[in-house]
């Protein structure tokens, strides 16, 4: 099962990706335009030898961009190790990847934590795409 989800787009008039690093300041507009990105498992079940892995798979992709990058995610710190060559990185991503995951997990209850462990052993498979206007 494929989840969709949408945010505006931004402009950034100051602040550049110094932003992303404390006590870096900036000033971003929002736009019309929107940024969507969808999120399905990786493979069909979970590998009998993912039960015991500390670690998953996760797969970013960006056509518009022509970019394409393997990660390992800690299942139990929720972090990211790039496993593709570093030239295809994106930091503000990898952040929004393990943020958003961490979001999820603390806003569940047990039961619900436990479906979503089993979900994210199935590895993560991410598209990322802009509207054309940018």
């Amino acid at each position: 099962m494929a989840v969709v989800a949408s945010a505006p787009g931004k402009v950034l008039l100051t602040g550049g990706y110094l932003i992303l690093e404390r006590p870096n300041a900036g000033i971003v507009l929002s736009t019309n335009a929107r940024f969507y990105a969808i999120v399905k498992p990786l493979y069909d079940e979970i590998k009998p030898d993912s039960l015991a892995s500390e670690w998953t798979d996760v797969k970013l992709t960006s056509p518009q961009m022509s970019r394409e990058s393997i990660y390992k995610m800690s299942v139990k710190h929720l972090l990211l190790q790039c496993a593709s060559s570093s030239h295809s990185r994106n930091t503000f991503v990898e952040y929004a990847v393990q943020y958003s995951v961490a979001a999820a997990y603390a806003s569940l209850d047990n039961d619900k934590k436990n479906v979503l462990h089993k979900l994210i052993l199935q590895g993560l498979d991410i598209t990322i795409l802009g509207c054309n206007d940018f």
